[in-house]
């Protein structure tokens, strides 16, 4: 089962560890965004709105917009790791020589340097990717407040989360709505998250993140 994945740099950490613990007040995740050097993305390739000069992009599109455009920051989103579960469909596509999703997979990021595309891996290895991402930011911030495991879902999907004051930061898995739900994808989740607001159980914890 094919993976392509680009975990966060030690720096990127950094800088989505400080966006975590702003007070997104109009014009400071812009500010910070600048600040951190990410590239606003403005091709019509992606629905991007900052590549984060690390193989990442941030989404969506309308994130840390110009004031003028009065777009609220509600949430932004930092794949780092897309799974995809081949049936026998794609085994006989591949027999007849013909392209399907794991060849899709293989060109999405391809143009990125940083991002690794390996054929042959499996849940296991997507679930590896994850637990080195936690690990990642709880260096940064401590043992997360919730780490929960949705084995009652299609995917068993895992997820832990951290608050940083009036917004949270989470490190989870769910699907890919870019690839119409074909791929899954392990990201980073941030966004305002009201103080004493309880985090969902792990069922409801991949319709808080996906994108």
């Amino acid at each position: 089962m094919p993976t392509t994945t680009c975990l966060p740099s030690p720096e990127l950490a950094d800088q989505l560890v400080e966006l975590a613990r702003l007070e997104w007040t109009p014009g400071a995740t812009g500010d910070a965004a600048e600040r951190f050097g990410w590239t606003p993305v403005d091709d019509g390739a992606w629905t991007a709105a900052f590549a984060t000069n690390t193989g990442h992009y941030v989404v969506p599109e309308w994130f840390a917009a110009p004031p003028q455009e009065q777009a609220e920051d509600e949430e932004c989103h930092l794949p780092f790791c897309y799974y995809y579960e081949a049936d026998d469909f794609d085994e006989e596509l591949a027999t007849g020589g013909l392209s399907g999703n794991i060849d899709w997979l293989e060109k999405h990021h391809a143009d990125d340097p940083e991002w690794r595309f390996e054929r042959d891996t499996g849940r296991a290895h997507f679930d590896a990717q994850w637990r080195a991402a936690v690990a990642l930011f709880t260096q940064r911030l401590g043992e997360p407040e919730i780490t929960v495991r949705d084995g009652e879902g299609e995917s068993p999907w895992n997820y832990a989360a951290w608050r940083c004051g009036g917004n949270a930061l989470v490190v989870g898995q769910c699907t890919d709505s870019g690839s119409y739900m074909t791929f899954e994808q392990a990201l980073v989740w941030i966004a305002p998250y009201r103080v004493g607001r309880p985090f969902p159980g792990a069922g409801d914890f991949g319709s808080l993140i996906e994108c």
